[in-house]
């Protein structure tokens, strides 16, 4: 059975693991499965701790450090969620499949970096289905749509009405009447799920060894300062620091893949510099950190009549159940590449009442100047600050302007007497985390191969959202994790 222990009070023989990883959320979760499978003895290192069910995102995650941020202040978030877990323990369990399209938009976007994908969509698709498998995902392979939301009905209906097809969202979300489903005991979203209806690392049981040839132990409480190498390209160990214990400890490695998520992996490589690696390992071509991108994202909350009763009660249950892809490629919009739009409930149900929420995103031009950099200045733990550099192109601009007009059609049909739209907050960092590590074949243009090995480094790997050239135009979780899945099961 998998063991699960605070590193402070582990007492490990570090070298007889096969595999060290770096992050236990979606992406380090699916490859150290993934290695168990294959027979091998595995170490996941975490920063964070285990969430009890029902904890809130925010209070949690105050807890740890934020990021600089252009504007010179500390309002940076360069985490998605610091546990065991990750970001899943806490997100809105929407799990699109990317298109041909994302793993190729040099099709309708331009900028100073490879933007394709060194995969096809074909590549992805049968780990796609065991993940739709794995996680139980709504409306896939035959299980069960979520039904739509009295709010999304009302959305659907407005849709329909202005020639916009409507769509159930695809959520890891057992639906209400199944088996262990879900009880809508909320508004479901930035919340650990107390009942395991929504899917996550855990819930899932993707960390449980137990019918599994290898093994899987999962060391919390440690952060990774750097990775050691040797003159021959390889990694020796792992300096750690122990926040509860304030030691540095040395962990032996034999391969080490790092699944910290887009910005503390490249962090990580910055912070590894050598003389065999002077600039931080991967770095040579002056990539890592490079490419960040946050997606381009906003919200339109349309006030409505009191005639419209559905809207005047509070919401319980996922974040999430309709969208549309009309204008995911389509001709009326800037570059002819956009995104979705969808319901998106506040977090608390109170908050929703009088109220209908449309979230609207897309993928961003991937740019050098939009990155992840080291500061002069470190932490209390001596650990310097990250900093990003970071601002939106105005192609970027013109497409998500177009998505919140469309959007706010939308709002307007259903009813609503006043639509405002919330601040843009997407240049601060969010939960939907890419590019920094690029992959392709070339080193001069990309830090790793199609496979997550490091280019130059013989057991460094990344196998986490920082590998992604573009960014997207839909939530990542799925198609992370069944990349991920791709490239550890093609390690010997």
């Amino acid at each position: 059975m998998t063991d699960f222990r605070h590193i402070a009070a582990a007492s490990c023989d570090y070298t007889h693991f096969d595999a060290v990883i770096v992050g236990s959320g979606p992406s380090g979760s699916i490859v150290a499965r993934t290695l168990a499978e294959k027979g091998c003895h595995v170490a996941v290192l975490e920063y964070g701790g285990l969430v009890s069910p029902g904890a809130l995102h925010g209070p949690h995650q105050a807890a740890y450090s934020t990021a600089l941020t252009s504007s010179g202040t500390a309002d940076g978030k360069p985490w998605t969620a610091c546990c065991v877990g990750g970001g899943m323990q806490f997100y809105n369990a929407i799990t699109f499949r990317y298109r041909q399209a994302d793993l190729s938009a040099s099709r309708y976007l331009t900028t100073d970096m490879e933007i394709d994908w060194p995969i096809t969509l074909q590549d992805l698709d049968p780990y796609y289905t065991e993940i739709e498998h794995l996680l139980g995902i709504s409306g896939a392979n035959g299980f069960p749509s979520y039904p739509a939301s009295s709010r999304g009905l009302m959305l659907s209906n407005a849709m329909q009405t202005l020639g916009i097809r409507p769509k159930n969202i695809p959520l890891a979300i057992r639906p209400p009447g199944t088996s262990k489903g879900c009880t809508e005991c909320s508004a479901c979203d930035e919340l650990a799920c107390p009942t395991d209806a929504r899917a996550s690392v855990l819930a899932r049981n993707i960390l449980d060894d137990s019918a599994l040839p290898g093994t899987i132990t999962v060391l919390y409480g440690c952060f990774v300062n750097r990775i050691e190498t040797r003159s021959d390209g390889r990694a020796e160990a792992l300096e750690c620091y122990v926040p509860l214990s304030s030691e540095r400890i040395r962990i032996p490695v034999e391969r080490v893949i790092v699944c910290a998520n887009a910005i503390q992996t490249a962090a990580l490589m910055l912070r590894s510099k050598s003389r065999h690696a002077p600039r931080g390992i991967g770095n040579e071509s002056c990539l890592v950190g490079r490419g960040l991108s946050f997606k381009i994202s906003g919200y339109s909350v349309g006030h409505m009549e009191l005639t419209c009763s559905n809207a005047f009660v509070p919401h319980w249950g996922p974040h999430a159940t309709v969208y549309t892809d009309e204008f995911y490629e389509h001709a009326d919009v800037p570059c002819r590449f956009g995104g979705l739009i969808y319901e998106a409930n506040f977090p608390l149900p109170d908050e929703n009442v009088g109220l209908v929420r449309l979230h609207y995103i897309a993928g961003e031009e991937p740019w050098s100047h939009n990155r992840v950099v080291l500061d002069e200045a470190v932490d209390r733990y001596g650990i310097p600050y990250i900093r990003f550099e970071y601002r939106n192109s105005e192609n970027d601009r013109a497409r998500i302007s177009f998505l919140a007009d469309r959007a706010d059609d939308i709002l307007r049909h259903l009813g609503a007497f006043r639509i405002e739209r919330e601040p843009f907050a997407h240049a601060k960092g969010s939960a939907h985390l890419h590019g920094t590590m690029r992959a392709g074949h070339d080193p001069g243009t990309s830090v790793v191969d199609s496979y997550g090995k490091v280019h130059g480094f013989t057991n460094i790997h990344v196998m986490d959202g920082s590998v992604m050239n573009f960014a997207g135009n839909s939530n990542p979780t799925h198609t992370i994790m069944a990349n991920a899945r791709r490239m550890a099961l093609s390690l010997e």
